[in-house]
């Protein structure tokens, strides 16, 4: 039974700091989606790149950590520029258009095929900067690099609402997302907010990835994985709801761990067939809006 005791508790920590990055990364569909109606769904590439250019900063260029995350966020951040500007707002321009899908996907293989030629197709170590040790709660060991990406990674994830809600340019991209033809007329430049937009939602992902890398490894397709849980967290959580999306992105989280004790190669089947099972009781998500339609 002590046994047991531990290895939930391992597995409740280790959940909880994995469905931050989901929430993390999910928050970034979320400002894209509502202010666009669009979605980049290369996001979890941009994780990766996040991870190792993080770790060329760390590592090869010897810089701290702290600066290893600004550097990550920096260039995720000018990426999200060119992305709106190359793959997102030519296809744009038709109301109707889908084409952004495509444009963002092919985003995502691009992005993976320069990482694998700038850093090779290897894993590749990213040494945590709380070292290799294990925090002792209980009997349970846990590394400190985990319970660092939950403070983080949420905290995160807070800052963004506030800077949403309190901040000038928060409000502005706010005032877009709810009626960007009235927030055009009240002066707001509609443009500058979409790529603001993207320059978040890119910058999120970019932190996911220095955050993640340390206690899994970095590589050309570590994103592929975290993007699709992430989407999922969204789509659990309620995509208009970033609330719903922290809490469907830790849920996700707890559920892979748990059912790993149980199974470890069947883990992701049956949290994805959870959140099947729930979305198809509750389609708009946990915290979801349900639509009301007129007849």
């Amino acid at each position: 039974m002590e046994a047991i005791g531990v290895k939930l508790w391992q597995a409740l920590v280790s959940g909880l700091s994995v469905g931050s990055i989901y929430a993390l990364i999910a928050e970034g569909y979320y400002i894209t989606f509502i202010t666009t109606g669009a979605l980049n769904f290369g996001q979890g590439e941009f994780l990766m790149i996040g991870a190792l250019f993080g770790l060329t900063c760390y590592i090869t260029l010897g810089f701290p950590y702290a600066v290893a995350i600004f550097g990550a966020v920096l260039l995720t951040s000018l990426m999200g520029i060119g992305l709106e500007r190359i793959a997102i707002r030519p296809v744009m321009r038709h109301a109707l258009s889908l084409s952004w899908v495509l444009s963002t996907v092919a985003v995502s293989i691009i992005l993976k095929n320069a990482a694998v030629q700038l850093w090779g197709p290897e894993q590749i170590k990213f040494p945590s900067p709380f070292g290799a040790g294990v925090v002792h709660i209980g009997s349970a060991g846990i590394f400190p690099q985990e319970l660092f990406i939950i403070v983080a990674a949420i905290g995160t994830v807070i800052a963004l609402q506030v800077f949403l809600k309190r901040a000038v340019l928060g409000k502005a991209l706010m005032a877009v997302a709810f009626n960007r033809n009235a927030a055009a007329v009240m002066g707001i430049n509609v443009k500058r907010m979409v790529v603001l937009a993207f320059v978040l939602s890119s910058a999120l992902a970019g932190i996911g990835g220095v955050l993640v890398a340390p206690i899994t490894f970095a590589w050309a397709y570590m994103g592929t994985v975290p993007g699709i849980k992430a989407f999922a967290a969204a789509i659990f959580g309620g995509l208009e709801n970033p609330i719903g999306i922290l809490i469907g992105g830790l849920v996700i989280g707890l559920l892979e761990q748990v059912f790993g004790i149980i199974n470890s190669n069947i883990k992701e089947g049956i949290t994805f067939l959870t959140v099947l099972l729930i979305l198809a009781i509750r389609p708009s998500g946990l915290m979801g809006r349900k639509e009301i339609k007129k007849v």
